[in-house]
This record gives C-alpha cells, structure tokens and sequence, in this order.
C-alpha cells in the first residue's frame, strides 16, 4: 500500500468516527436520552467527551476499555473476533521552544485507535487497585467546599431568597452562597452546580442564564455526573430541558453542542480529580503522622 493510500484511509476512518460521534449527539433528543448519556460519561470522566460519546454510542454497556496491548499487560487477552471500539487519538510530537529551548509534547492532529471493553477479553482478574471508598453525602459536601475554596472561591451557607444556591460574582472573586436549611445531600449537589458556573462561565453569561438555557444544561450536566460519580443519592430533580429545545438542524447549533459537553466533560474531570488528589495527600499525610 503506498503513502498515500495509507493517508487516504486514515483519513476515511477518521472521517467514519466523526460521523460516529455526530449521529451520536443527534440521537439524544430527550432529557431522559441526556442522562442516561451522563450516567455512562461518569464512569468515564477521564476520557475527552468526543471519546466517550464514541465509546458509548459503540458499546453502551462498557465498564472499563483499553487498548488491545494494554489488556495483555494486565493478563487478559482480546477474543478473536471481537469488534474494537473505535475513538480518537491525538498525534503528538516533541516540539523546541524557540525562546525556552525546551522540548514539549504538541498536539498536531488526530487518528483513530481501537480500544476493548473487558467484556471483550478473558483472563486474569483485575486488581482492584483504584476502587474509591464510599463517599458519604457529608463527606462529598465537605470536599466540594473544600475544592472551590482551592480554587480562590469563597463559599458560605447562606440564604439567598429566591435560590437554593446562587453565585455571586464580586470585584475581589466569586461568593458561592448554599442554603444551610437543605438537606446534606441536596446541599452537595446545589454546591456541586454552582461551582461548575462558577468554573465554567463569567458574570455576563452567569447573569444572563435561565433554567431552559445551555449554560444551565452544563452546570447541572457537571452536578449529575459528579454526584453520580460518587455514589451520592440526591432528592432534587433535576432538570435538561434545553435537550428538547436546540435545533439539531443548525450546523452552529450542534457546533454549540459540542463545545458544551466539551467544558462539561473538562469541568467534571477537574472536580473529581481535584477531590480525590487532595484525598489522596489527606491520606498519606495521616500515614506519616
């Protein structure tokens, strides 16, 4: 095969991907579609949100995939014939710095790889080596504080009439106010939404948002997953009401779409590993002690 049938095909499955990913998001037309869409993104926060819409439209079912090489390091092996489940992976290189000298990874474009599902493979158990402990709703309320206070956030349990949870944003920095008359575990998940419109979005946008818009789609988009991601039961009901309503005919609009579950898939990430990094070091800490 020459060069440039080796590029021609490349690019056709990168091409066959993207179709993927698009007919993906088409098919979420319901609120119902969108969380149960979340539901699988939570177990797979790590992944971009391109990769785990392709992964989920491909094998809904999936619980833990990697990449055929992989699988065999840790003792199982892929059945022969079983179908991979096709994602995106970025071409990188070393490039200099031309001030600095020094040599950074840069991402130049991306390709297609084919990754498995551990119900595609047999073989040795899995060590179960990052199972994270049970998360009380106390305990998540606890941490979220924490986090958004780690990130300059000032957060309080205060009233705000009108609003179980509201921010406000001030000169010196953000003011993220919780009802203390709540519940532990509705607090969590009115704390968790309000600090992903506080990472994800400024004054104007926070100000100019309703309960039907997009900014109000990713903020409680973000609350679900990590919720859901820690186990937290919740009683508030939550609301995706903007899935009914965006023209899925408009080339902007599904453009729109994707930049949303992108900053909704990055803010969730940033929660999550933010918490349990700063889990991680509480626990080596009391180790040494």
């Amino acid at each position: 095969m020459t060069t440039q049938s080796k590029r021609e095909k490349a690019q056709a499955k990168q091409q066959a991907a993207l179709e993927k990913l698009e007919q993906g998001i088409l098919n979420i037309s319901t609120e119902a579609d969108w969380r149960q869409y979340l539901d699988f993104h939570s177990k797979f926060y790590n992944y971009s949100a391109k990769n785990s819409m392709l992964i989920y439209g491909q094998c809904p079912d999936a619980s833990h995939v990697a990449g055929y090489k992989a699988w065999q390091k840790h003792g199982r092996q892929v059945r022969k014939g079983e179908k991979g489940i096709v994602i995106l992976a970025p071409c990188k290189k070393k490039v200099e710095d031309e001030k600095t000298k020094e040599k950074a990874w840069k991402i130049f474009g991306f390709t297609t790889a084919s990754v498995f599902d551990i119900s595609q493979t047999d073989g040795d158990e899995l060590e179960e080596t990052d199972i994270k402990a049970q998360t009380t709703e106390a305990e998540l309320y606890r941490n979220l504080k924490a986090f958004g206070e780690a990130q300059g956030f000032k957060v309080l349990e205060q009233a705000y009439p009108g609003s179980y949870g509201v921010c406000i944003y001030k000169p010196d920095g953000i003011e993220i106010r919780v009802d203390p008359l709540l519940s532990v575990e509705l607090r969590a998940s009115i704390l968790a939404h309000e600090l992903g419109h506080a990472l994800m979005h400024n004054a104007e946008e926070y100000k100019g948002h309703s309960l039907t818009s997009q900014k109000e789609l990713e903020a409680e988009s973000v609350a679900y997953c990590v919720t859901q991601y820690f186990g937290v039961a919740e009683d508030q009901k939550r609301s995706f009401a903007y899935i009914t309503s965006w023209n899925r005919e408009s080339d902007q609009a599904l453009e729109q779409f994707k930049a949303s579950m992108s900053v909704i898939a990055k803010t969730v990430k940033a929660i999550i590993e933010g918490i349990e990094s700063a889990a991680s070091t509480e626990s080596e800490e009391l180790a040494v002690a």
